[in-house]
Order: structure tokens, then sequence, then C-alpha cells
């Protein structure tokens, strides 16, 4: 497959992420998010097993319609899952160095499993995919050890959409949660578009093949140290200077690798994965504190909804203009749409959080 065929199969499946998110989220809320997490585990483990297997195009659309049904089901019921078991214990303020440092062990096994990748895949190029398979079971099996912190009801379709409803309601008229929405959005979706240029890239400035597991273990490395940290850098530093530490973070690296295309731009990767580490524990705390227990699936899932809609739009687009431009030129664009943007966004975090006070304290 061609990268704007990949662009654009990416985008379609996203696009059917936001269709499932929002009903999921509310699904979960209703009968429990063990029972969803669970169902999109064996959907993941399934996707997996067809990706390993596959040898035409058609079996990778079947395997990521699989995987986005799967991560619709898991996708916001985890995160209520994990905070309200905390809450129940009265252990909140701890959610995020744990998410932070479960994000970070994750990452840590991923950076040694990538250190053998590049040269399992001149071997077999099916061979990472099938070993993949194995701890994708596990984690399947021990989901069935969760203890859903909440009381669950039996399914019904009016209660569902009465969640959907209520969840909805609580977004669009919370300024604070729009913000952080929208904030997490735009760093969400440049990530993504700069993670689908990696391969490319490596190509572009003719990096061995063997070196890319190198590459990506040096990426997971990073995300797993800021990842393991951000809790303390967080209580040491008020939202709004993190956020425009993200900001500049993500937008000028790819901004230089665009304009600088050599082997040595291949470093500035390490500044994103400085913010994929740090993301997650950070907007996932400040959001799960403006919303309640009893629409926590439903409210995270519309955040990814959101996210997942603005991907695939984002997607299309960058497919589209990789037609007509360099792959350069276009991490230029990249690159100045997100500081524009995101500074955009920061100017407005003042009016939102604080209102007419200056002397308040930061969120």
């Amino acid at each position: 497959m061609s990268l704007p065929e990949i662009y654009f199969m990416e985008s379609i499946v996203l696009l059917g992420v936001v269709f499932l998110e929002i009903p999921s989220g509310a699904l979960a809320d209703l009968i429990g998010r063990k029972k969803t997490i669970i169902l999109g585990s064996i959907l993941h483990t399934i996707s997996i097993i067809v990706f390993s297997i596959s040898d035409s195009p058609k079996e990778i659309w079947l395997a990521n319609i699989i995987w986005m049904i799967g991560y619709s089901m898991q996708s916001g019921a985890d995160v209520a899952l994990l905070y309200d078991s905390l809450k129940e214990d009265g252990r909140e303020t701890e959610y995020s160095k744990i998410i932070g440092g479960n994000l970070a062990n994750r990452l840590l096994v991923i950076t040694f499993s990538c250190l053998i990748a590049g040269w399992m895949f001149k071997v077999n190029p099916r061979l990472p995919l099938f070993l993949s398979t194995p701890t994708v079971l596990i984690s399947t099996f021990l989901a069935f050890y969760f203890t859903e912190p909440l009381k669950t009801e039996k399914y019904n379709i009016k209660k569902q959409f009465e969640i959907m409803k209520a969840g909805l309601k609580i977004v669009l008229k919370n300024g604070k949660i729009l913000w952080i929405i929208f904030f997490t959005l735009l760093i969400s979706v440049a990530s993504k578009i700069w993670f689908f240029t990696y391969n490319p890239y490596f190509e572009l400035v003719e990096l061995k093949i063997e070196y890319y597991g190198v590459m990506f273990s040096l990426l997971n490395i990073t995300a797993w140290y800021f990842s393991r940290n951000a809790h303390i850098f967080v209580q040491k530093n008020n939202t709004q200077k993190c956020a425009f530490i993200i900001v500049l973070l993500v937008g000028v690296p790819v901004l230089l690798m665009g304009l600088f295309v050599s082997k040595i731009s291949l470093l500035a990767i390490l500044f994103q994965n400085v913010v994929r580490g740090f993301l997650t524990p950070f907007s996932s705390d400040l959001l799960n504190k403006q919303i309640g227990s009893s629409n926590r699936a439903t409210v995270i899932s519309i955040q990814s909804a959101f996210n997942g809609f603005a991907q695939f739009c984002s997607l299309s687009i960058f497919g589209y203009i990789l037609k007509i431009y360099s792959l350069g030129f276009c991490m230029q664009i990249l690159g100045l749409s997100v500081l524009l943007l995101g500074f955009i966004i920061i100017l407005q975090y003042r009016r939102i959080f604080l209102g007419n006070s200056a002397t308040k304290k930061n969120v």
C-alpha cells in the first residue's frame, strides 16, 4: 500500500471510531467498564492475529476494522475504571502518578522489543506480529480479574441514550472541559500525523532498515522517562506553562525536520516522544477532575470521538497534500499549524479557567 492509501485507510478507521466512541462509552457507564474492556481486549487479540496472517490490502482493512471496534469498547472505560477505583479508596490524587507509571512500564517493554524488531523483520516481516499475539492474549486474560468499582445495570437502550445525552450536555456546557478537549485534540492529531511520517522520513534520509528498531527503541525510552516522571513536572508547573511547553515540543521539532531533511534531524523526533510520555498523565488527570463518576466513561469517550473525527479530517487532508508536495514541505505546514493553533488555545486559558481574577491560582 502506498503512503496516501495508508493515510486514507487510517482516516476511515478513525471515522468509524468517532461513531462508536460515544455509544460504547455510555454502554460502559451502564453495564460496567470491566465488561466492555474484556470485549475490546478479545477483539484486539483477533485484530492482531488477522494482521499477522494478512497478505492483501483487504485483509489489512478487515484487521483495522476489528481493531476499531475493540478500541472503541476499551477507550474511556479503562481510564474510568482506574480513576473510580482510586476514588473509591480515596487515592484519586495518585492518578497521574499511577497512569504515568503504567504507561512508562508499557513503553519500557516496547523499547526493548523495538531493539530487535528491525532484525526480526529482516528474517521474516511477520515475525514481530506473531510474537506480539501472546502478550495481547495475556492482557485479555487479566481483564477478567478486574473489579468493578461502581454499581452496574442490565442493558437498556433508552438508558444508554440518556447517558449519551447527559454526557454531551456536560461537555458542551463546560468551558474547562472543552478547553482540555481542544488542546489535547490538537496535540494528539499532530502527533498522529507526525507518527505516520516516521518510516517515510527514515527512507527519505536513507536510514538502514535494521536501524529502524533502534530508532523506535530510543523514542520509547524517551517517552518512558517522561511518562514515569510526568506527575513531578505537573506538580512543579501550572497548567498554562505545561501546555505552552507541549506546543513548543511538538511544533518546533517537526518544523525543523521539514526544513532540514537529514539524518541528524531524526533527533528531533525525541522531543515529540517527550510529549508522548507526558501528555496522557497531564491531560487525563486534568479532565478527570472536571467530571463525575456516573458519566466518566461517556465524557472521556466524547473526547476520543472529537479526537477521532479531527484525526480523520487531518489525515485525509495531509494524505492529499502529500500527493502534491514533498514530505519535507508538508511537515513544515504541520509544524507551523501546531504553533499557531496551540498559542491561540493557550491564550484562552486564563479567561476560561481563571475568569476575571488574575490572582486566582492556576489549575
